[in-house]
């Protein structure tokens, strides 16, 4: 699931102090470097926690290369915790400047979930479009038809799944269509994984 809709693009850079340093969340990359502190995850209560939180393990450098703008980093805000599903992790936005007012041009969201892929695969709200290994691992590409101008990618990991959604904005700045974008983004944000 991917949400577009998080709040304005002029609001983005408010962000709150906190130090991820309460969360009990481990990383791959405990040395990523990352200027904006955001909240904690939700807690977990269950008894496989998702350890790999992308909010303090992908780096500025990922954000930057994917073309998204890592001061704009804030908590997911479609985070679940529940018996059901364990999703966590952060988003990103990219914006344009045109005639000097700044217009949103997409949103990236990255997260760690204890889904498996198979769970991925058998959602019939799922429109899988490759099925192409990256990094090394088993990955699946995919929409939903209800979101023209979403696609998203799920890489097996420890947790479950790493997923790196991409929303795009129709405006005055053309950009690629989400799914044209999708690997290459997940590519790059795939090497926070580590050996996770």
């Amino acid at each position: 699931m991917l949400v577009a809709c998080a709040g304005s693009s002029t609001d983005q850079g408010a962000s709150t102090g906190v130090s991820t340093m309460a969360s009990p969340v481990t990383s791959a990359r405990p040395t990523a470097s990352v200027q904006v502190a955001v909240p904690p995850p939700p807690l977990q209560t269950g008894a496989k926690p998702v350890r790999f939180d992308p909010c303090v393990s992908v780096g500025d450098d990922l954000v930057t290369r994917t073309g998204f703008d890592p001061a704009t980093r804030e908590r997911y805000t479609a985070e679940s915790v529940s018996s059901v599903l364990t999703e966590i992790g952060c988003q990103f936005w990219r914006e344009t400047l045109v005639d000097g007012e700044k217009y949103p041009t997409g949103l990236v969201s990255v997260t760690s979930s204890d889904l498996t892929l198979d769970d991925i695969r058998k959602n019939p709200g799922h429109s899988i479009f490759n099925s192409d290994p990256i990094g090394g691992r088993d990955t699946v590409l995919y929409r939903t038809p209800q979101s023209d101008n979403a696609c998203s990618a799920a890489i097996k990991s420890s947790d479950g799944t790493f997923r790196v959604g991409l929303l795009v904005h129709p405006g005055p700045v053309a950009v690629p269509s989400a799914c044209d974008q999708i690997r290459q983004v997940a590519e790059t944000f795939s090497e926070s994984l580590g050996t996770n």
